[in-house]
């Protein structure tokens, strides 16, 4: 049985302290079964039957894990005192002194070049920065009127190094946080969580220097939809299952994820989260845009950031403080997507490709599920760059774009050597800086990057420039995005069931996040396997698709299932 979703309405004008006297600890999800398991779907087959069939019946697939009783829910912590307004001082400074790195990043967009960083001013922005800010303040307020409470995050790194952060709640209180060392990046952060094993099996290869694929075999099963003994929760690493399940495996992930919480979530930052519960928008400084926020821990190891919030990374501050700060999700007509996946002739200079017989069949699932006209399912070799672009082009920006294939993000020339992979010609990040589609100025789409990396690119003290952005560059609302290398049998449980979400009316992100909690459940132990995708763009305003936002205030479980 697919699980619902819990509602929660709010006052819009409620105090934090009410907030945290009224959140209750969401329960605990569990996995069901062990590593290698195949849960039965109920409806006569297993999961990876279920995979066998380009078709698929994506409400089959979400209720393929049984339900495990729940544990009893813990009292919520209570809600850390707001600054004062003498206190939100360094964070006006923080604002000005991001000025020069955020016209940085503009002028990459607008050119492509990338310039020298002026001196900040600090005291002659001091009264822009007060513009911003209470720009936010009136749009999380706005955002949070329809039931959704919404909160900013707010990242910056200090003169010393060490990385402040601030949350602004709907209300407009402030609540800051630092780190006691210097910030370094998250750069071992995916080594912590074993994401380099699934780079050698499923991302691109520098030619000349391929590796042996450790999934060659798996790739085959997946095709021919054998029901074989096969470590389902690593499907990327056919014979790897003990390895990357062991205690050790666990325990590095975990250790690495903690440390990335106390990174980005320093001090009373973290307490906000574990107390309430919400939509959080993240505005990013160097590489922080590019966390699994989903899957860091708030209260405890076990007690994933997903469990209470979902995420949209906002591109920069300036959409935040600004007047057009909201994504209109109840514009796109999801019949009118276009559906691209694992093409055929994959080409390149300097890498080479495996082919993608999961994201195959996610394309086909995806068309069939949302009744996508035939001209605009581009799969194999239908999926050439000329028919991808002309598919844009006649949807007109009312639809979904739905990529399913590979991808490079290249962290020094984010726009000539990062590129979406289609067959014979690929679409560059260059390209799409400057490309006009048709209807995009009235209408703005959501895409889903479903490739490795997408999410990723060149940093700048302004934040990360590559694929995603040049998709809201060039008109997109917001741009769905993989952190790194991933799975093919993990990302067609997530984004069936995030398409699903979308289909059932929620916004985006709490189609993501609901998506995030089925998903853990098939992954308990790795979430590597089900936080790869974050959103990039602006936060979805109103209700989505004709319900109502309090409906979909967070992807919670019932107490009874």
């Amino acid at each position: 049985m697919q699980h619902s979703i819990a509602t929660l309405a709010l006052p819009v004008r409620y105090s934090r302290w009410q907030h945290a006297l009224t959140t209750l600890a969401l329960l605990a999800l569990t996995a069901c079964g062990g590593a290698g398991d195949t849960a039965s779907t109920g409806s006569g087959g297993t999961v990876n039957q279920l995979l066998s069939q380009p078709g698929a019946d994506t409400a089959a697939l979400v209720a393929a894990t049984p339900a495990r009783p729940a544990p009893t829910p813990e009292p919520a912590p209570a809600m850390p005192a707001a600054l004062s307004p003498d206190g939100e001082r360094p964070l006006l400074e923080a604002i000005a002194r991001s000025y020069p790195f955020r016209k940085q990043i503009e002028t990459k967009e607008q050119t492509g070049e990338v310039r020298a960083i002026e001196a900040a001013r600090i005291e002659a922005n001091l009264d822009r920065a007060r513009l911003d800010l209470a720009g936010i303040k009136r749009n999380l307020a706005s955002l949070s009127a329809s039931g959704l409470p919404t909160y900013a995050l707010i990242h910056s790194v200090a003169g010393n190094g060490s990385l402040n952060a601030w949350i602004v709640f709907p209300d407009g209180g402030v609540v800051a946080g630092a780190t006691s060392v210097p910030y370094g990046g998250l750069g071992t952060l995916q080594g912590g969580l074993g994401v380099d094993r699934i780079a050698e099996t499923r991302g691109p290869q520098l030619k000349g220097e391929e590796k042996q694929r450790l999934d060659a075999e798996l790739d085959a099963d997946f095709e021919a939809g054998i029901d074989a003994e096969i470590d389902a929760d690593v499907d990327a690493e056919r014979g790897a299952g003990k390895r990357d399940n062991s205690p050790e495996a666990i325990r590095k992930r975990r250790e690495a994820l903690a440390e990335a919480a106390a990174m980005l979530l320093p001090g009373d930052i973290r307490q906000v989260l574990a107390a309430g519960e919400g939509r959080l928008l993240v505005v990013p400084v160097r590489d922080t845009g590019t966390a699994p926020y989903a899957a860091l821990p708030i209260r405890n190891q076990d007690d994933f950031a997903a469990r209470r919030w979902s995420f949209v990374v906002m591109q920069d501050l300036d959409v935040l403080a600004g007047d057009s700060s909201g994504f209109d999700m109840g514009k796109v007509d999801l019949s009118k997507s276009v559906i691209v996946g694992d093409p055929d002739d994959m080409r390149d200079v300097r890498y080479s490709f495996p082919a993608l017989p999961g994201a195959r069949k996610e394309a086909q699932a995806i068309a069939k599920e949302l009744g996508i006209a035939d001209q605009n399912v581009l799969i194999g070799a239908d999926a050439t760059r000329k028919n991808v672009v002309n598919a844009i082009d006649r949807s007109a920006g009312r639809g979904v774009i739905y990529m399913a294939t590979h991808a490079v993000a290249d962290a020094k020339n984010p726009l000539t050597r990062g590129f979406v992979v289609l067959s014979q010609k690929n679409l560059f990040a260059g390209e799409l800086r400057t490309q006009q589609f048709r209807g995009w100025d009235e209408h703005q789409p959501l895409v889903v990057m479903s490739a490795c990396q997408t999410a990723l690119g060149r940093v700048f003290d302004g934040g990360t420039f590559g694929v995603a952005r040049t998709w809201t560059n060039a008109g997109a609302g917001q741009v769905v995005a993989s952190l790194w290398n991933v799975s093919d049998l993990a990302t067609y449980r997530l984004m069936t069931r995030f398409v699903a979400g979308l289909q059932q009316g929620k916004s985006p992100e709490l189609a993501m996040q609901a998506a995030q909690l089925e998903t853990i459940k098939n992954y308990p132990n790795d979430p590597k396997m089900w936080a790869s995708f974050t959103i990039i763009g602006k936060p979805t305003i109103g209700s989505g698709r004709g319900s109502t936002a309090a409906a979909q205030v967070t992807g919670r479980e019932p107490a009874a299932e």
